[in-house]
């Protein structure tokens, strides 16, 4: 079986070769979902000297940190999540797939299982749909409703669709302030929004022809996991069209209802 997560060995789902998943260049897709945050700067801007302590050091000392938002993701047992994708060399290899959305917007949901046993079943929508459970691989291109057993490694589970993945790809330590506590995805948490200097930086990195960015992370306040982030790079036109997203959101976190099933239709089996 195919290795998945960084954690425990499980590597989520894509196709092999997919570029190590980054802040990296842009697909130039024409999406215009709308951001969530509320904090932008221009792309290039310099950064802002506040002259204050590091607001990722303030709230590590009374509430979950972003340092350790990775770590804690690691540690879960189970989840459900959402996500979108948008811009950079990921979306560059999903865009060579069948069925491919020419919008460059991928949709991805999926069930990540790390104990008792490692298991994933993950779906981009429109796209593919693939399974790794009890050893094996199952794949279904083109989202036919039949799958392969994939013991070729033609297509691989990787952890560039992987929440943990995306999360550790980012920079969290810089200009990032607490706005608060709040409610997201059924979960009590505590919001922190980047500042300009941040932001300015995932622009500089990316390479992504983005006018304005806002980056914000919402980590449990009982567990210290990011329930969701919303990084976005749009174009500073008046549509504002989004040209970099990695946006995800967690349910069902350790739920004992999580469960990850062989399928029972598969073609030559």
């Amino acid at each position: 079986m195919i290795q998945v997560a960084p954690r425990r060995g499980l590597r989520l789902l894509v196709i092999a070769t997919v570029a190590v998943l980054a802040l990296s260049a842009c697909s130039g897709g024409s999406a215009t979902p709308t951001p969530t945050a509320t904090s932008s700067a221009t792309a290039g801007s310099q950064a802002t000297d506040t002259s204050q302590p590091n607001p990722t050091e303030q709230a590590s000392s009374s509430g979950p940190s972003l340092d350790n938002a990775g770590t804690a993701l690691n540690n879960l047992t189970s989840y459900k999540f959402t996500m979108t994708v948008v811009g950079g060399d990921l979306v560059d290899t999903l865009s060579t797939l069948p069925d491919a959305p020419t919008s460059g917007v991928f949709k991805v949901k999926g069930t990540y299982i790390f104990q008792p046993a490692e298991a994933a079943d993950i779906t981009v929508e429109g796209t593919f749909h693939e399974i790794s459970v009890g050893g094996s691989d199952y794949k279904d291109a083109g989202l036919t409703g039949s799958f392969t057993e994939d013991d070729t490694g033609a297509t691989i589970l990787v952890d560039q669709l992987s929440p943990t993945s995306v999360y550790t790809s980012f920079d969290f330590s810089g200009d990032f302030t607490t706005v608060g506590v709040e409610t997201k995805d059924g979960v009590q948490a505590t919001h922190f929004q980047a500042g300009d200097s941040a932001l300015a930086e995932f622009a500089a990195v990316s390479g992504v022809p983005a006018g304005a960015w806002t980056a914000d992370v919402w980590l449990a306040n009982d567990g210290g996991y990011p329930v969701a982030i919303s990084i976005v790079g749009t174009t500073s036109n008046t549509d504002k069209t989004v040209v970099y997203q990695r946006t995800f959101d967690l349910s069902d976190v350790n739920a004992t209802t999580n469960t990850v099933t062989a399928p029972t239709n598969i073609t030559g089996a």
